[in-house]
């Protein structure tokens, strides 16, 4: 595959040599081993207030095992799987191992395993209350096909179909049918262009359309009307894309979409309320090796699915990308961290405000982070959990961000 210096890998899964992008993979097969019963890991429970007047990031103890490009995922009781990933930014040593967090008590609590150790993967919280692993790799250069469920009930993992493409650095979105569509990515054969459906009933994948030019590290976005926004990524011969596509899940097709206004690739992609999509951050260039402060983007814009076409909106105060974009109670997007060429991880957020389309700074994060993941919490608050340190150095920390009340 691919070797990219900067971008490893925060969503997807390849690219080497990486000090924090989205993407990672991965060889080593592990075992499926039944869940602890017992919490056995230490947590740090937060001394704040239950409400303050500011916003403020608290510590959410920590994880068993560092990791880079794991994920995480809300499950319907209400902690979050944290799957995967490696153990640095140096992309080696794929985790099989899996953790819960517990919101009530802030505490990191022991799983089971998954069948394989994997890295850059996608996971899809499915209608049954399951949670669908798919692809990434065990290292930059070997892509996976399998995929795994996890059952939280019971804590234990359990194959299901194989993709029919080994891919890392994809995308997974959840359909209105319940089906998942499986896009893009990469393995050795480079940034692919086939997109292929899992269907959680008969637990099988059938390849549907192409999608209208190769790319990885692009970002999906289920629209209001069903429809899926693939937007920028990286092409054959590492060329940047500024292209859009439409995916149609009634018919099956991809249609080709308006371009953004700038080449994006590990940026974020934020569905708001109102149904425009806000695209932010990410690399312009530097695909080849040839990274320079410059083509790190801090400009952001909008889709508007109702005109099909994309305008230019407030600017983050740092350029970023390895971050991560979380949609609040509120309606307000917070992006957290992320990639600072030079500098290492930034400790920065930012509020960005769709009423006045203007960014703010938000409480800096207790300690930077790129690589990493996040998502929302039933109380409102957003958990990071992972990523990429300063040197590389992969983070077993978590902490909780506590939107101004």
């Amino acid at each position: 595959m691919r070797a990219l210096t900067v971008l490893v890998s925060v969503a997807g899964f390849a690219l080497s040599g990486c000090t924090g992008n989205p993407s990672a993979s991965i060889t080593a097969t592990a075992t499926s081993s039944s869940p602890s019963s017992a919490p056995t890991l230490a947590a740090t429970k937060s001394l704040a207030p239950a409400s303050t007047s500011a916003d403020l990031w608290l510590a959410a103890g920590s994880m068993a095992d560092a990791r880079v490009g794991n994920t995480l995922t809300l499950l319907p009781d209400g902690r979050v799987l944290a799957a995967g990933g490696f153990d640095s930014g140096t992309a080696t040593n794929p985790r099989a191992s899996a953790e819960l967090y517990d919101p009530t008590s802030r505490a990191w609590l022991p799983t089971g395993r998954m069948i394989q150790a994997r890295a850059g993967h996608t996971a899809t919280l499915l209608a049954d209350g399951t949670v669908l692993i798919a692809g990434g790799g065990t290292s930059p250069s070997v892509a996976l096909s399998s995929a795994e469920l996890y059952d939280p009930r019971t804590g234990t993992w359990t194959s299901t179909g194989k993709m029919i493409v080994a891919r890392g650095s994809h995308t997974a979105t959840l359909l209105g049918d319940g089906t998942v569509l499986a896009a893009g990515g990469e393995n050795a054969q480079g940034p692919l262009a086939s997109a292929e459906l899992y269907n959680p009933a008969s637990r099988s994948w059938t390849a549907t359309v192409t999608i209208p030019g190769a790319r990885t590290l692009h970002t999906a976005t289920i629209l209001a009307n069903g429809r899926v926004l693939i937007a920028g990524g990286i092409s054959t011969g590492s060329i940047g894309l500024s292209s859009a596509a439409l995916y149609d899940p009634h018919n099956g097709s991809w249609s080709v979409a308006p371009k953004m206004g700038s080449i994006r690739a590990g940026h974020s992609a934020t569905r708001l309320r109102d149904g425009r999509v806000l695209i932010v951050g990410g690399l312009s260039g530097g695909f080849s090796g040839d990274l320079t402060p410059a083509h790190i983007l801090a400009s952001a814009e909008l889709f508007d699915p109702a005109s099909g076409s994309w305008t230019s909106t407030g600017t983050l105060a740092d350029p970023r990308f390895n971050f991560t974009a979380t949609l609040l109670l509120d309606g307000k997007v917070i992006a957290v961290s992320g990639d600072h060429l030079g500098s290492g991880p930034v400790i920065s957020s930012e509020l960005y405000d769709p009423a006045t389309g203007s960014w703010k700074p938000a409480s800096p994060m207790i300690g930077a982070r790129a690589a990493h993941s996040a998502t929302l919490l039933p109380s409102g608050e957003v958990l990071v959990a992972g990523g990429e340190g300063p040197g590389a150095v992969g983070l077993a920390s978590a902490e909780v961000y506590r939107p101004r009340t």
